[in-house]
């Protein structure tokens, strides 16, 4: 039985990389919540700190431009240590001038961790330029701090030499910033509450020297001057940052860290595919594992490295690879460790189990195959935060592979960085998808002989199976089935399905015209579905069962070739005695139209008719002496009918027009490109003002009668009560023809299986 490792969960799931760094970064600054001059800055740094983690977008400049701020003001509350009740008034005025620019931030990084997806995809360039910006004042608020300073210390300069000039030893009070940037020169003996003493005046000039130095080395720029564009901070990469995090012997997860030597690798798994190609049998501490190691340019192996052990910390699923450790960053292949992981291709394991068993275990193996894929997806889309584009790029992106015990295990999808995927389906129907697509593959290499149980099987798990409408998840009812020991029978689950009201499939074939008809039951000696051998035994509604309700549709559609396009329009008849059905049609001179007419009945529930089927089939078989699941009954009737309905009129007169010359193409002959310019103007003659125009065609309005009995031919006539013209009017002022094509007939059709009466 395969290794599984449950871990409890200790963090959250997004920025994992980051919580360290962050932790340690938001504890530094809640020192500063005491001191008032700077509390209302220490809270706005903490709330950007804290969005960070919610941003998808610049995510790792957002940390850049989060911790910046951060060490603006921690380095500033390292120098104020103590000195915070005498702090100067240019400084108080600084740390408000910061706080506006920290506010800006703020609401910046809210507005990018509420911002959608593909707003943050059309606004990725003005998200770094506004980057870049805050950048710039935050290097404008540190050169602001630097100022206030060097100002602070001039003036307590400028206080000692006024001082000095008196000849005699004077108490000045300096301001708290001298102290706080005097450590450029230690000439200073500071006292309680920031009071010196000064008592030589060459002391005074010693101290002047001092500061001048200090502040040469600091660059005070004039507004009128070009200011220099500081160096840029090197920002790690997201892969160096978690090297730079593996220390310890086991990380925060509780995930131990093992060197290369620590491992002993034993045979390769030579048939594991996908996410699992590479892995190989190994040995750590004593306990067989799996080991999967990353090949490749060293750069690419580490980023992929990286984000599977990301992923795979925050999954302890069983149907999901369970990690036990990972290297420590100084092997030269980076591996993971994972619990014994299966080698077996799902599509041989679903082409065996569907070959070896019938429908009912066919169809059992394919729901518990959905539920073990569907319950990873739901387990990863709630750890990972995805939405439901990302668990469909999850779905079809993963290694399928089945471990020993028969459970489906998943293989992690390569990673699509900037990819973007939109869908017309949803997260449902991607998982019924895939769980039908190996019983397709098979399907379609097997030969005539299980084409009827592949059908039978098909049709019953698009009934249990969840539709479009309907959750990802399973019926509780066939959770329970799939939980018990013992095999499902083909009764319990077409008796589920039918009790769902669900059970509604049908078979489409053709027929030939009025071999079989709504209600009908028979069977095919022939054992195919060529309806041509069908064998009509009787017809359910025949016997007047009100289990069974019906109803008829006529329903058409016109078609048309206008402007050298082909122009469909629904149509719908108005009915007239002896079962008529009337179509107007409106045409014009030298034009055709085409009515496509469907006579359509089929049965109110299929669900209802597989009722009807199980409870008479075993009864009929016995009367007809032919076996119950032979027996066909036709649910669902179709014939297509098509008139083509032409007008031989000649084409409206044309009359004399007086109008301007039409020119063409050639001016010495105007109008000579111009014989056929439109339905209303003809060509000019020479410079002269004269044309042809073509009278306006009026469209006739006739009437095609059709009915769905066998027995009545389609026919026009221009009465609307659908009196024939008499013939002996036709050839003068009847110019009209139509012609039928070839009616063509279809049926939907339900038959059980041989598994249904096994029990009976």
């Amino acid at each position: 039985m395969a290794l599984r490792v449950i871990k409890k969960r200790t963090t959250g799931s997004v920025g994992l990389d980051m919580v360290v760094m962050t932790a340690q970064m938001a504890s530094n600054v809640t020192n500063m919540l005491q001191f008032p001059p700077a509390a209302a800055a220490a809270s706005l740094v903490l709330t950007i700190i804290q969005m960070v983690a919610d941003i998808k977008t610049n995510q790792n400049d957002c940390y850049a431009l989060a911790r910046r701020a951060a060490r603006l003001l921690t380095d500033l509350g390292r120098r104020m240590e103590g000195k915070w009740d005498d702090a100067p008034q240019a400084l108080i005025e600084n740390i408000h001038q910061f706080e506006m620019t920290l506010i800006s931030i703020r609401d910046f990084m809210r507005r990018a961790s509420e911002a959608k997806w593909l707003n943050r995809l059309m606004s990725k360039t003005s998200i770094e330029q506004s980057l870049n910006d805050f950048s710039l004042l935050l290097d404008e608020a540190s050169q602001s701090f630097q100022i206030a300073s060097l100002i602070e210390i001039h003036y307590a300069i400028s206080t000692l030499q006024r001082a000095s000039t008196g000849g005699s030893l004077q108490l000045v009070e300096s301001p708290t910033s001298m102290a706080s940037v005097a450590d450029t020169a230690e000439l200073f003996t500071v006292t309680s509450r920031s009071s010196t003493m000064v008592s030589d005046p060459q002391s005074v000039e010693d101290l002047q020297a001092s500061v001048d130095s200090a502040v040469s080395s600091v660059d005070i720029i004039e507004e009128d001057e070009a200011q220099p564009e500081p160096p840029p901070i090197p920002v790690p990469t997201e892969e160096e940052e978690f090297l730079a995090s593996i220390a310890e012997p086991e990380d925060e997860f509780g995930f131990r860290r093992y060197h290369q030597s620590d491992v002993i690798i034993r045979k390769a798994n030579r048939k594991a595919v996908g996410w699992f190609s590479g892995t190989a049998d190994a040995q750590a501490n004593g306990q067989k594992m799996t080991i999967k190691r990353y090949e490749g340019p060293k750069g690419q192996a580490v980023r992929q490295w990286m984000k599977d052990i990301k992923l795979l910390r925050n999954l302890y699923h069983e149907n999901l690879p369970q990690i036990l450790g990972y290297s420590d960053g100084k092997s030269q292949t980076p591996f993971i460790l994972l619990a014994s992981v299966p080698n077996r291709d799902i599509s041989g394991y679903v082409q065996t189990a569907l070959k070896s068993q019938g429908v009912a275990g066919s169809a059992s193996m394919i729901l518990k195959l959905y539920r073990d894929i569907t319950s990873a997806v739901l387990h990863i889309q709630q750890q990972m935060s995805y939405d439901d584009s990302q668990a469909q790029d999850f779905i079809e992106g993963a290694t399928y592979t089945v471990d020993s015990d028969n459970n489906v295990v998943l293989g992690l999808p390569t990673p699509k960085d900037g990819w973007m995927t939109a869908r017309s389906y949803n997260l449902a129907e991607s998982l019924v998808d895939r769980a039908m697509k190996y019983l397709k593959e098979v399907e379609r290499t097997e030969g005539p002989a299980s084409a009827h149980k592949y059908r039978q099987l098909q049709a019953l798990l698009q009934s249990l199976l969840p539709r479009r409408s309907d959750g990802p998840t399973l019926l509780s009812d066939i959770e329970d089935m799939l939980d018990e020991d013992e095999p499902i029978s083909l009764a319990q689950l077409r008796k589920l399905s039918l009790e769902q009201q669900r059970h509604d499939q049908a078979w489409h074939e053709r027929a030939p015209l009025g071999k079989c008809a709504l209600g009908d039951f028979g069977h095919i000696p022939s054992g195919t579905r060529n309806f041509e051998d069908f064998v009509r035994l009787g017809n359910f509604l025949e016997l007047g069962d009100p289990m069974l309700d019906s109803f008829q549709e006529t329903t058409g559609t016109q078609v048309q070739w206008v402007n050298g396009f082909t122009e469909r329009q629904q149509a719908s008849p108005f009915p007239l005695p002896g079962d008529l059905e009337g179509w107007p049609i409106a045409l014009l001179p030298q034009s055709s139209v085409t009515m496509f007419v469907h006579h359509e009945g089929r049965l109110a529930s299929v669900n209802d008719a597989w009722k009807y089927l199980l409870e008479k089939a075993q009864s009929l078989a016995k009367t007809h002496g032919v076996e119950p699941q032979d027996i066909l009954l036709i649910t669902r009737s179709l014939r297509i009918d098509d008139y083509t309905v032409k007008d031989w009129s000649p084409p409206p007169p044309v009359f004399p027009q007086h109008g301007h010359p039409q020119f063409g193409g050639n001016n010495r002959f105007p109008g000579a490109n111009n014989r056929f310019p439109g339905a209303n103007v003809g060509h000019g003659f020479g410079g002269g003002g004269f044309g042809f125009q073509n009278a306006t065609p009026i469209p006739s309005l006739i009437y095609l009668f059709t009915s769905w009995r066998h027995d009545v031919q389609g026919y026009i006539t221009d009465n609307p009560m659908g009196r024939p013209r008499p013939r002996e009017y036709r050839s003068t002022s009847w110019c009209y023809a139509c012609s039928g094509g070839v009616p063509v007939a279809y049926v939907d059709y339900i038959q059980l299986d041989a598994e249904d009466f096994r029990d009976c």
